[in-house]
Protein backbone atom coordinates (compact mmCIF):
# COMPACT_ATOMS: atom_id res chain seq x y z
CA UNK A 1 0.00 0.00 0.00
CA UNK A 2 0.93 3.24 -1.11
CA UNK A 3 1.89 5.70 2.08
CA UNK A 4 1.59 9.57 0.81
CA UNK A 5 4.80 11.89 2.31
CA UNK A 6 3.21 14.80 4.37
CA UNK A 7 2.16 17.58 2.12
CA UNK A 8 4.15 20.06 3.66
CA UNK A 9 7.29 18.68 2.19
CA UNK A 10 4.93 16.31 -0.58
CA UNK A 11 7.19 15.49 -3.65
CA UNK A 12 4.10 14.42 -5.37
CA UNK A 13 3.91 10.41 -6.65
CA UNK A 14 4.03 10.10 -10.52
CA UNK A 15 1.04 10.28 -12.65
CA UNK A 16 1.50 6.35 -13.18
CA UNK A 17 1.63 5.81 -10.00
CA UNK A 18 -1.81 7.61 -8.99
CA UNK A 19 -3.34 5.69 -11.94
CA UNK A 20 -2.42 2.37 -10.02
CA UNK A 21 -4.18 3.59 -7.10
CA UNK A 22 -6.84 4.49 -8.78
CA UNK A 23 -7.35 0.72 -10.68
CA UNK A 24 -6.95 -0.26 -7.31
CA UNK A 25 -10.10 1.62 -5.96
CA UNK A 26 -12.35 1.42 -8.72
CA UNK A 27 -14.17 -1.67 -7.64
CA UNK A 28 -15.50 0.89 -4.52
CA UNK A 29 -14.67 4.08 -5.53
CA UNK A 30 -18.05 6.06 -5.39
CA UNK A 31 -17.42 4.73 -1.05
CA UNK A 32 -16.53 6.82 0.99
CA UNK A 33 -13.97 5.72 3.75
CA UNK A 34 -16.28 6.97 6.46
CA UNK A 35 -18.62 4.29 5.82
CA UNK A 36 -16.39 1.74 6.97
CA UNK A 37 -15.87 2.73 10.73
CA UNK A 38 -18.14 1.66 12.86
CA UNK A 39 -20.84 3.96 13.22
CA UNK A 40 -20.34 4.26 17.18
CA UNK A 41 -17.33 5.74 16.45
CA UNK A 42 -18.38 8.46 14.55
CA UNK A 43 -21.66 9.45 15.62
CA UNK A 44 -20.84 12.05 18.16
CA UNK A 45 -18.60 13.42 16.40
CA UNK A 46 -20.77 14.20 12.84
CA UNK A 47 -23.71 15.11 15.35
CA UNK A 48 -21.50 18.11 16.48
CA UNK A 49 -22.04 21.21 13.89
CA UNK A 50 -18.53 23.23 15.18
CA UNK A 51 -15.49 21.93 12.89
CA UNK A 52 -13.00 22.85 16.19
CA UNK A 53 -15.53 20.33 18.30
CA UNK A 54 -15.34 17.71 15.99
CA UNK A 55 -11.65 18.34 15.43
CA UNK A 56 -11.35 18.08 19.47
CA UNK A 57 -13.33 14.67 19.41
CA UNK A 58 -11.18 13.38 16.44
CA UNK A 59 -7.69 14.47 17.92
CA UNK A 60 -8.81 12.09 20.99
CA UNK A 61 -10.52 8.87 18.81
CA UNK A 62 -7.22 8.93 16.83
CA UNK A 63 -5.01 8.40 20.12
CA UNK A 64 -7.03 4.85 20.01
CA UNK A 65 -3.70 2.75 19.09
CA UNK A 66 -6.39 0.43 18.63
CA UNK A 67 -7.67 1.74 15.54
CA UNK A 68 -6.36 0.26 12.61
CA UNK A 69 -7.29 0.29 8.69
CA UNK A 70 -10.36 1.77 7.33
CA UNK A 71 -11.66 3.06 10.82
CA UNK A 72 -8.23 5.02 10.57
CA UNK A 73 -8.16 6.13 7.47
CA UNK A 74 -11.95 7.42 7.93
CA UNK A 75 -10.40 9.46 11.38
CA UNK A 76 -7.80 11.00 9.38
CA UNK A 77 -10.51 12.06 6.56
CA UNK A 78 -13.21 13.45 8.56
CA UNK A 79 -10.69 15.54 10.21
CA UNK A 80 -9.19 16.55 6.98
CA UNK A 81 -12.89 17.86 6.26
CA UNK A 82 -12.88 19.40 9.44
CA UNK A 83 -9.42 21.37 9.34
CA UNK A 84 -10.97 22.38 5.38
CA UNK A 85 -13.84 23.81 6.97
CA UNK A 86 -11.77 26.39 9.62
CA UNK A 87 -9.96 27.05 6.15
CA UNK A 88 -6.55 25.21 7.76
CA UNK A 89 -6.03 23.83 4.06
CA UNK A 90 -2.30 22.50 5.03
CA UNK A 91 -3.45 20.58 7.82
CA UNK A 92 -6.48 19.22 5.92
CA UNK A 93 -4.02 18.15 2.94
CA UNK A 94 -1.20 16.39 5.71
CA UNK A 95 -4.93 14.26 7.44
CA UNK A 96 -5.50 13.49 3.47
CA UNK A 97 -2.83 12.33 3.17
CA UNK A 98 -2.64 9.96 6.70
CA UNK A 99 -6.07 9.10 5.11
CA UNK A 100 -4.77 7.72 1.81
CA UNK A 101 -1.95 5.50 3.85
CA UNK A 102 -4.42 3.06 5.68
CA UNK A 103 -7.23 2.71 2.90
CA UNK A 104 -7.49 1.42 -0.81
CA UNK A 105 -10.28 3.30 -1.38
CA UNK A 106 -8.89 6.89 -3.01
CA UNK A 107 -10.14 8.15 -4.93
CA UNK A 108 -12.72 10.27 -2.88
CA UNK A 109 -9.78 11.18 -0.90
CA UNK A 110 -7.77 12.42 -3.52
CA UNK A 111 -11.35 14.25 -4.89
CA UNK A 112 -11.19 16.29 -1.07
CA UNK A 113 -7.25 16.92 -1.24
CA UNK A 114 -7.75 18.26 -4.77
CA UNK A 115 -10.07 20.73 -3.34
CA UNK A 116 -7.77 21.76 -0.81
CA UNK A 117 -4.50 22.22 -3.07
CA UNK A 118 -6.81 24.25 -5.48
CA UNK A 119 -7.60 26.66 -1.99
CA UNK A 120 -3.98 26.54 -1.47
CA UNK A 121 -3.32 27.99 -5.10
CA UNK A 122 -1.07 24.16 -6.01
CA UNK A 123 -2.90 24.09 -9.10
CA UNK A 124 -0.57 22.12 -10.94
CA UNK A 125 -0.33 19.14 -8.42
CA UNK A 126 -4.17 19.78 -8.42
CA UNK A 127 -4.96 19.40 -11.74
CA UNK A 128 -2.28 16.01 -11.79
CA UNK A 129 -4.73 14.28 -9.86
CA UNK A 130 -7.53 15.30 -11.45
CA UNK A 131 -6.66 14.36 -14.69
CA UNK A 132 -5.62 10.67 -13.20
CA UNK A 133 -8.94 10.21 -11.18
CA UNK A 134 -11.29 11.37 -14.39
CA UNK A 135 -8.64 9.23 -17.09
CA UNK A 136 -10.05 6.18 -15.11
CA UNK A 137 -13.85 7.80 -14.04
CA UNK A 138 -15.18 9.83 -16.19
CA UNK A 139 -18.02 10.40 -14.97
CA UNK A 140 -17.35 12.37 -11.75
CA UNK A 141 -19.20 15.78 -11.72
CA UNK A 142 -16.67 16.87 -8.49
CA UNK A 143 -13.62 16.38 -10.80
CA UNK A 144 -15.07 18.12 -13.31
CA UNK A 145 -15.77 21.31 -11.07
CA UNK A 146 -12.67 21.36 -9.55
CA UNK A 147 -11.01 21.75 -13.05
CA UNK A 148 -13.52 24.69 -13.77
CA UNK A 149 -12.21 26.19 -10.30
CA UNK A 150 -8.45 25.62 -11.42
CA UNK A 151 -9.81 27.40 -14.90
CA UNK A 152 -11.14 30.17 -12.67
CA UNK A 153 -8.18 30.96 -10.76
CA UNK A 154 -5.65 30.70 -14.01
CA UNK A 155 -8.20 33.65 -15.70
CA UNK A 156 -9.73 30.88 -18.34
CA UNK A 157 -12.97 31.81 -17.47
CA UNK A 158 -14.99 29.89 -20.76
CA UNK A 159 -13.19 26.91 -20.34
CA UNK A 160 -14.18 27.16 -16.37
CA UNK A 161 -17.83 27.44 -17.41
CA UNK A 162 -17.56 24.18 -19.84
CA UNK A 163 -16.62 22.45 -16.87
CA UNK A 164 -19.15 23.25 -14.61
CA UNK A 165 -21.29 22.79 -17.36
CA UNK A 166 -19.66 19.25 -18.00
CA UNK A 167 -20.16 18.19 -14.18
CA UNK A 168 -24.25 19.28 -14.25
CA UNK A 169 -24.17 16.89 -17.70
CA UNK A 170 -22.97 13.94 -15.29
CA UNK A 171 -25.13 15.30 -11.70
CA UNK A 172 -27.60 17.54 -13.48
CA UNK A 173 -28.38 18.62 -9.83
CA UNK A 174 -24.88 18.98 -8.41
CA UNK A 175 -25.16 21.60 -5.84
CA UNK A 176 -21.26 22.75 -6.34
CA UNK A 177 -21.47 23.13 -9.78
CA UNK A 178 -24.61 24.93 -9.91
CA UNK A 179 -23.51 27.15 -7.46
CA UNK A 180 -19.96 27.81 -9.01
CA UNK A 181 -21.26 28.30 -12.28
CA UNK A 182 -23.46 30.81 -10.87
CA UNK A 183 -21.00 32.87 -9.45
CA UNK A 184 -19.04 32.34 -12.50
CA UNK A 185 -21.72 33.89 -14.62
CA UNK A 186 -22.33 36.66 -11.97
CA UNK A 187 -18.83 37.57 -12.73
CA UNK A 188 -18.39 37.18 -16.50
CA UNK A 189 -21.81 40.09 -16.39
CA UNK A 190 -24.12 37.44 -17.29
CA UNK A 191 -26.46 38.01 -13.97
CA UNK A 192 -29.87 36.55 -15.75
CA UNK A 193 -28.16 33.12 -16.26
CA UNK A 194 -26.69 33.25 -13.02
CA UNK A 195 -30.59 33.46 -11.90
CA UNK A 196 -31.59 30.51 -12.98
CA UNK A 197 -29.13 28.55 -11.25
CA UNK A 198 -29.36 30.26 -8.20
CA UNK A 199 -33.10 29.61 -8.42
CA UNK A 200 -32.45 25.76 -9.04
CA UNK A 201 -29.90 25.85 -6.33
CA UNK A 202 -32.44 27.57 -4.08
CA UNK A 203 -34.81 24.06 -4.72
CA UNK A 204 -31.90 22.13 -4.25
CA UNK A 205 -30.52 23.47 -1.16
CA UNK A 206 -33.64 25.33 0.89
CA UNK A 207 -31.08 25.31 4.28
CA UNK A 208 -28.43 26.40 3.12
CA UNK A 209 -27.93 30.48 3.50
CA UNK A 210 -24.83 30.80 1.19
CA UNK A 211 -27.51 29.96 -1.34
CA UNK A 212 -29.85 32.31 -0.61
CA UNK A 213 -26.99 34.96 -0.44
CA UNK A 214 -25.82 34.33 -3.46
CA UNK A 215 -29.06 35.00 -4.97
CA UNK A 216 -29.63 38.26 -3.16
CA UNK A 217 -26.45 39.47 -4.80
CA UNK A 218 -27.31 38.51 -8.14
CA UNK A 219 -30.74 40.22 -7.69
CA UNK A 220 -28.94 43.31 -6.41
CA UNK A 221 -26.93 43.12 -10.27
CA UNK A 222 -30.59 42.83 -11.49
CA UNK A 223 -32.01 45.60 -9.55
CA UNK A 224 -34.29 43.47 -8.14
CA UNK A 225 -34.29 44.82 -4.53
CA UNK A 226 -37.72 43.37 -3.06
CA UNK A 227 -36.26 39.91 -4.43
CA UNK A 228 -33.02 40.69 -2.78
CA UNK A 229 -33.88 41.72 0.55
CA UNK A 230 -36.43 39.17 0.67
CA UNK A 231 -33.65 36.39 0.32
CA UNK A 232 -30.80 38.73 2.69
CA UNK A 233 -33.97 38.29 5.76
CA UNK A 234 -34.31 34.71 4.71
CA UNK A 235 -30.47 34.49 5.39
CA UNK A 236 -30.43 36.46 8.64
CA UNK A 237 -33.15 34.06 9.79
CA UNK A 238 -30.62 31.30 9.20
CA UNK A 239 -27.64 33.45 10.62
CA UNK A 240 -28.70 35.96 12.57
CA UNK A 241 -26.30 38.82 13.72
CA UNK A 242 -23.96 37.79 10.94
CA UNK A 243 -21.83 40.66 10.35
CA UNK A 244 -21.40 40.04 6.38
CA UNK A 245 -25.31 39.67 6.36
CA UNK A 246 -25.98 42.83 8.15
CA UNK A 247 -23.61 45.07 5.68
CA UNK A 248 -24.99 43.57 2.91
CA UNK A 249 -28.75 44.69 3.88
CA UNK A 250 -27.19 48.08 4.78
CA UNK A 251 -25.57 48.74 1.46
CA UNK A 252 -29.39 47.21 -0.47
CA UNK A 253 -30.89 50.35 1.51
CA UNK A 254 -28.26 52.54 0.19
CA UNK A 255 -29.24 51.59 -3.33
CA UNK A 256 -32.82 51.46 -2.84
CA UNK A 257 -32.34 55.43 -1.29
CA UNK A 258 -33.46 54.51 2.34
CA UNK A 259 -31.02 55.69 4.75
CA UNK A 260 -32.73 55.46 7.77
CA UNK A 261 -33.46 51.90 7.26
CA UNK A 262 -30.01 51.24 6.26
CA UNK A 263 -28.98 52.70 9.60
CA UNK A 264 -31.57 50.81 11.23
CA UNK A 265 -29.74 47.57 9.93
CA UNK A 266 -26.78 48.66 11.17
CA UNK A 267 -27.83 49.15 14.49
CA UNK A 268 -26.72 45.50 15.62
CA UNK A 269 -23.30 45.50 13.35
CA UNK A 270 -23.30 48.71 15.20
CA UNK A 271 -22.85 47.15 18.99
CA UNK A 272 -20.07 45.04 17.80
CA UNK A 273 -17.94 47.63 15.67
CA UNK A 274 -18.26 50.69 17.55
CA UNK A 275 -15.73 53.15 16.13
CA UNK A 276 -14.18 50.77 13.37
CA UNK A 277 -13.49 52.92 10.27
CA UNK A 278 -16.23 50.21 8.35
CA UNK A 279 -18.93 51.13 9.99
CA UNK A 280 -17.83 55.12 10.08
CA UNK A 281 -18.22 54.79 5.88
CA UNK A 282 -21.25 53.21 6.50
CA UNK A 283 -22.71 55.55 8.33
CA UNK A 284 -21.57 58.24 6.61
CA UNK A 285 -22.68 56.97 3.06
CA UNK A 286 -26.20 57.39 5.57
CA UNK A 287 -25.98 61.04 6.01
CA UNK A 288 -25.30 61.66 2.10
CA UNK A 289 -27.91 59.98 1.10
CA UNK A 290 -30.36 61.96 3.83
CA UNK A 291 -27.88 65.08 2.01
CA UNK A 292 -26.68 66.16 5.28
CA UNK A 293 -23.09 66.23 3.81
CA UNK A 294 -21.60 68.12 7.05
CA UNK A 295 -22.05 65.43 9.37
CA UNK A 296 -21.13 62.86 6.48
CA UNK A 297 -17.58 64.79 5.88
CA UNK A 298 -17.63 65.01 10.13
CA UNK A 299 -17.51 61.10 9.98
CA UNK A 300 -15.18 60.59 6.98
CA UNK A 301 -12.82 62.74 9.11
CA UNK A 302 -13.05 60.85 11.99
CA UNK A 303 -12.41 57.71 9.93
CA UNK A 304 -9.27 59.15 8.17
CA UNK A 305 -7.99 59.69 11.19
CA UNK A 306 -7.96 56.45 12.66
CA UNK A 307 -6.99 55.06 8.67
CA UNK A 308 -5.29 57.58 6.66
CA UNK A 309 -5.27 54.37 4.17
CA UNK A 310 -8.95 53.32 3.78
CA UNK A 311 -9.95 53.79 0.39
CA UNK A 312 -13.65 54.08 0.79
CA UNK A 313 -13.42 56.39 3.21
CA UNK A 314 -11.61 58.59 0.48
CA UNK A 315 -14.22 57.30 -1.87
CA UNK A 316 -17.44 59.13 -0.20
CA UNK A 317 -15.37 62.25 1.31
CA UNK A 318 -15.08 62.88 -2.36
CA UNK A 319 -18.57 61.96 -2.73
CA UNK A 320 -19.37 64.93 0.02
CA UNK A 321 -17.41 67.07 -1.90
CA UNK A 322 -19.13 66.33 -5.37
CA UNK A 323 -22.55 67.00 -3.82
CA UNK A 324 -21.26 70.53 -3.03
CA UNK A 325 -20.23 71.30 -6.30
CA UNK A 326 -16.87 71.21 -5.58
CA UNK A 327 -15.30 68.93 -8.01
CA UNK A 328 -11.80 70.15 -7.95
CA UNK A 329 -11.29 68.20 -4.47
CA UNK A 330 -13.58 65.41 -4.95
CA UNK A 331 -11.24 64.81 -7.66
CA UNK A 332 -8.29 64.45 -5.07
CA UNK A 333 -10.25 62.16 -3.23
CA UNK A 334 -11.23 60.40 -5.67
CA UNK A 335 -7.95 59.87 -7.04
CA UNK A 336 -6.59 58.77 -3.88
CA UNK A 337 -8.91 56.16 -3.37
CA UNK A 338 -8.05 54.59 -6.56
CA UNK A 339 -4.45 54.77 -6.00
CA UNK A 340 -5.00 52.65 -2.46
CA UNK A 341 -7.14 50.43 -4.55
CA UNK A 342 -6.95 50.31 -8.31
CA UNK A 343 -10.25 47.35 -7.72
CA UNK A 344 -12.81 49.89 -5.87
CA UNK A 345 -16.01 49.81 -8.42
CA UNK A 346 -17.60 52.70 -6.79
CA UNK A 347 -14.80 55.39 -7.18
CA UNK A 348 -14.34 54.86 -10.74
CA UNK A 349 -17.90 55.31 -11.23
CA UNK A 350 -17.69 58.23 -9.20
CA UNK A 351 -14.94 59.82 -11.14
CA UNK A 352 -16.64 59.32 -14.48
CA UNK A 353 -19.70 61.04 -12.28
CA UNK A 354 -17.36 64.20 -11.61
CA UNK A 355 -15.81 64.20 -15.05
CA UNK A 356 -19.53 64.13 -16.60
CA UNK A 357 -20.74 67.42 -14.64
CA UNK A 358 -17.53 69.32 -16.02
CA UNK A 359 -18.02 67.99 -19.02
CA UNK A 360 -14.85 65.58 -19.29
CA UNK A 361 -16.73 62.87 -21.33
CA UNK A 362 -13.27 61.11 -22.54
CA UNK A 363 -11.55 60.78 -18.87
CA UNK A 364 -15.64 59.51 -17.75
CA UNK A 365 -15.76 57.00 -20.74
CA UNK A 366 -12.22 56.14 -20.02
CA UNK A 367 -13.29 55.26 -16.04
CA UNK A 368 -16.42 53.91 -17.04
CA UNK A 369 -14.35 51.82 -19.43
CA UNK A 370 -12.21 50.42 -16.50
CA UNK A 371 -15.35 50.12 -14.15
CA UNK A 372 -17.04 47.67 -16.66
CA UNK A 373 -13.76 44.99 -16.79
CA UNK A 374 -13.54 44.83 -13.35
CA UNK A 375 -17.80 44.39 -12.69
CA UNK A 376 -19.21 43.11 -16.23
CA UNK A 377 -22.45 42.18 -14.31
CA UNK A 378 -23.10 45.79 -13.20
CA UNK A 379 -25.40 47.83 -16.39
CA UNK A 380 -25.23 50.76 -14.96
CA UNK A 381 -21.58 51.35 -15.23
CA UNK A 382 -22.53 50.79 -19.45
CA UNK A 383 -25.31 52.94 -19.79
CA UNK A 384 -23.73 55.87 -17.55
CA UNK A 385 -20.82 55.55 -20.37
CA UNK A 386 -23.35 55.67 -22.55
CA UNK A 387 -24.22 59.26 -21.79
CA UNK A 388 -20.59 60.08 -22.37
CA UNK A 389 -21.31 58.91 -25.77
CA UNK A 390 -24.30 60.71 -26.11
CA UNK A 391 -22.53 64.19 -25.14
CA UNK A 392 -19.64 63.70 -27.63
CA UNK A 393 -22.70 63.03 -30.23
CA UNK A 394 -21.41 58.97 -30.93
CA UNK A 395 -24.96 57.85 -31.51
CA UNK A 396 -24.23 54.23 -32.18
CA UNK A 397 -21.72 53.44 -29.82
CA UNK A 398 -24.29 55.06 -27.09
CA UNK A 399 -26.96 52.75 -28.30
CA UNK A 400 -24.80 49.86 -28.28
CA UNK A 401 -24.10 50.18 -24.64
CA UNK A 402 -27.48 50.81 -23.36
CA UNK A 403 -28.70 48.09 -25.29
CA UNK A 404 -25.69 45.77 -23.67
CA UNK A 405 -26.52 47.67 -19.99
CA UNK A 406 -30.59 46.33 -20.91
CA UNK A 407 -29.24 42.68 -21.53
CA UNK A 408 -28.88 42.51 -17.28
CA UNK A 409 -31.38 45.27 -16.37
CA UNK A 410 -34.19 44.20 -18.59
CA UNK A 411 -36.93 46.85 -19.02
CA UNK A 412 -35.11 49.67 -17.15
CA UNK A 413 -37.12 52.42 -17.75
CA UNK A 414 -34.47 55.14 -17.80
CA UNK A 415 -31.97 53.02 -19.97
CA UNK A 416 -34.71 53.02 -22.59
CA UNK A 417 -35.35 56.66 -22.04
CA UNK A 418 -31.76 57.66 -22.89
CA UNK A 419 -31.47 54.61 -26.23
CA UNK A 420 -34.77 56.17 -27.03
CA UNK A 421 -33.26 59.56 -27.60
CA UNK A 422 -30.02 58.25 -29.05
CA UNK A 423 -32.13 56.64 -31.84
CA UNK A 424 -33.86 59.67 -32.36
CA UNK A 425 -30.27 61.31 -32.61
CA UNK A 426 -29.41 58.93 -34.90
CA UNK A 427 -32.93 59.19 -37.04
CA UNK A 428 -34.11 56.33 -35.73
CA UNK A 429 -37.97 57.41 -35.38
CA UNK A 430 -39.32 53.90 -35.27
CA UNK A 431 -36.62 52.62 -32.80
CA UNK A 432 -36.94 55.13 -30.36
CA UNK A 433 -40.71 55.47 -30.49
CA UNK A 434 -40.88 51.38 -29.95
CA UNK A 435 -39.11 51.99 -26.41
CA UNK A 436 -41.47 54.56 -25.51
CA UNK A 437 -44.19 52.70 -25.93
CA UNK A 438 -41.87 50.27 -23.85
CA UNK A 439 -41.69 52.84 -21.03
CA UNK A 440 -45.11 53.79 -21.12
CA UNK A 441 -46.77 50.46 -21.00
CA UNK A 442 -45.47 50.20 -17.67
CA UNK A 443 -45.24 53.77 -16.63
CA UNK A 444 -47.77 55.63 -18.42
CA UNK A 445 -47.81 58.53 -16.71
CA UNK A 446 -44.32 58.95 -17.68
CA UNK A 447 -44.05 62.68 -18.79
CA UNK A 448 -41.05 62.64 -20.12
CA UNK A 449 -41.22 59.53 -22.18
CA UNK A 450 -44.77 61.08 -23.30
CA UNK A 451 -42.56 64.45 -24.55
CA UNK A 452 -40.22 62.16 -26.71
CA UNK A 453 -43.19 59.98 -27.71
CA UNK A 454 -44.11 63.27 -29.28
CA UNK A 455 -41.10 63.99 -30.76
CA UNK A 456 -40.65 60.69 -32.43
CA UNK A 457 -44.73 60.93 -33.51
CA UNK A 458 -43.70 64.45 -35.31
CA UNK A 459 -40.76 63.23 -36.71
CA UNK A 460 -42.83 60.64 -38.36
CA UNK A 461 -45.60 62.50 -39.71
CA UNK A 462 -48.13 61.73 -37.35
CA UNK A 463 -48.92 64.98 -35.53
CA UNK A 464 -52.72 64.91 -34.47
CA UNK A 465 -50.95 62.05 -32.19
CA UNK A 466 -47.95 64.11 -31.27
CA UNK A 467 -50.05 66.98 -30.21
CA UNK A 468 -51.67 64.78 -27.97
CA UNK A 469 -48.79 63.40 -26.07
CA UNK A 470 -47.18 67.07 -25.69
CA UNK A 471 -50.26 67.88 -23.90
CA UNK A 472 -50.49 65.18 -21.84
CA UNK A 473 -47.05 65.68 -20.59
CA UNK A 474 -47.28 69.27 -19.71
CA UNK A 475 -50.66 68.49 -17.72
CA UNK A 476 -48.75 65.40 -16.37
CA UNK A 477 -45.53 67.74 -15.39
CA UNK A 478 -46.49 71.32 -15.09
CA UNK A 479 -43.14 71.67 -13.35
CA UNK A 480 -41.05 70.46 -16.14
CA UNK A 481 -39.27 73.09 -18.27
CA UNK A 482 -38.35 70.25 -20.73
CA UNK A 483 -41.26 69.25 -21.80
CA UNK A 484 -42.67 72.78 -22.36
CA UNK A 485 -39.76 73.30 -24.58
CA UNK A 486 -40.03 70.08 -26.28
CA UNK A 487 -44.34 71.50 -27.08
CA UNK A 488 -43.10 74.51 -27.36
CA UNK A 489 -40.98 73.19 -30.88
CA UNK A 490 -43.97 71.11 -31.86
CA UNK A 491 -46.22 74.27 -31.87
CA UNK A 492 -43.37 76.41 -33.53
CA UNK A 493 -42.68 74.09 -36.30
CA UNK A 494 -46.74 73.79 -36.84
CA UNK A 495 -46.70 77.64 -37.45
CA UNK A 496 -48.36 78.53 -34.30
CA UNK A 497 -46.14 81.30 -32.95
CA UNK A 498 -48.09 82.51 -30.31
CA UNK A 499 -48.58 79.19 -28.61
CA UNK A 500 -44.91 78.31 -28.76
CA UNK A 501 -43.55 81.77 -27.08
CA UNK A 502 -45.71 81.18 -24.18
CA UNK A 503 -44.43 77.35 -23.84
CA UNK A 504 -40.79 78.64 -24.41
CA UNK A 505 -41.49 81.60 -21.78
CA UNK A 506 -42.64 78.43 -19.34
CA UNK A 507 -40.10 76.65 -19.79
CA UNK A 508 -37.91 79.40 -19.06
CA UNK A 509 -39.90 80.68 -16.07
CA UNK A 510 -38.93 77.35 -14.65
CA UNK A 511 -35.21 77.13 -15.47
CA UNK A 512 -34.15 80.59 -16.17
CA UNK A 513 -30.91 78.69 -17.37
CA UNK A 514 -31.91 76.76 -19.84
CA UNK A 515 -30.48 77.60 -22.63
CA UNK A 516 -32.00 75.59 -25.65
CA UNK A 517 -35.68 77.36 -24.17
CA UNK A 518 -33.54 80.64 -24.47
CA UNK A 519 -32.54 80.12 -28.36
CA UNK A 520 -35.65 79.01 -29.20
CA UNK A 521 -37.69 81.58 -28.19
CA UNK A 522 -35.21 83.73 -29.92
CA UNK A 523 -36.01 82.10 -32.74
CA UNK A 524 -39.70 82.18 -32.24
CA UNK A 525 -39.60 85.82 -31.38
CA UNK A 526 -37.28 86.62 -34.76
CA UNK A 527 -39.85 84.74 -36.83
CA UNK A 528 -42.87 86.70 -35.95
CA UNK A 529 -41.10 89.64 -36.41
CA UNK A 530 -39.56 88.40 -39.79
CA UNK A 531 -40.96 84.79 -40.92
CA UNK A 532 -38.96 84.82 -43.57
CA UNK A 533 -35.21 84.69 -41.67
CA UNK A 534 -36.24 82.50 -38.80
CA UNK A 535 -36.06 78.54 -39.45
CA UNK A 536 -34.86 75.99 -36.73
CA UNK A 537 -33.01 73.11 -38.74
CA UNK A 538 -35.74 70.59 -38.95
CA UNK A 539 -33.14 67.44 -38.65
CA UNK A 540 -35.19 65.50 -35.90
CA UNK A 541 -31.67 65.10 -33.34
CA UNK A 542 -31.89 69.10 -32.85
CA UNK A 543 -30.87 69.70 -29.99
CA UNK A 544 -33.49 72.50 -29.60
CA UNK A 545 -36.17 70.06 -29.18
CA UNK A 546 -34.83 67.19 -27.66
CA UNK A 547 -32.25 68.54 -25.00
CA UNK A 548 -28.94 67.58 -24.74
CA UNK A 549 -28.86 67.96 -21.10
CA UNK A 550 -27.11 64.00 -20.38
CA UNK A 551 -25.11 64.83 -17.50
CA UNK A 552 -27.23 63.25 -14.66
CA UNK A 553 -30.04 60.63 -15.29
CA UNK A 554 -33.63 61.96 -15.73
CA UNK A 555 -36.19 60.26 -14.14
CA UNK A 556 -39.46 59.58 -16.07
Amino acid sequence: MYRFMRSSYVRWPSAAALFLLVILSLLDASTSPAAQTAPSVLKEIRAQSDPIRRIELLDEALKDASIKGEALSTLHFERALAYREIKDYFRAVEDFDHSLAYTQRIVPILIEKAHCLILLEQLDEASQMLEVVLSSNPGMAKAYVLKGMINEKEGFLSKAEDEYTRALHYEPHSIMALEMRARLQLREGKPRKALEDSNALSRLAPENPETFLTRARINVKLKDYSAALTDYRRVEAMMPGDDQVLEEKALLFFKMNEPGKALEALSGYAVKHSGEVGLLVLQARAHILLKNYVEADRILELALSKNPMHAPAHLYRGVVYARNQEAEQALRSLNRAIELDPALVEAYKERARTFMEINEQVRAASDLTTAAELDPADGEILALRGLTFMARMLYDAAIADFTKALESLSGDPRILYDRATAYLQADEQHLALADLVSILRSKPDAARALSLRGVARFNLGQMSQAREDFQKAVALSPNDALVWNNKGFFHYKMQELDTALDCYKRALKLNPSYREAQYNLNLALQKKDAPETAEISSNPGDSSFVSREMQTRKDN
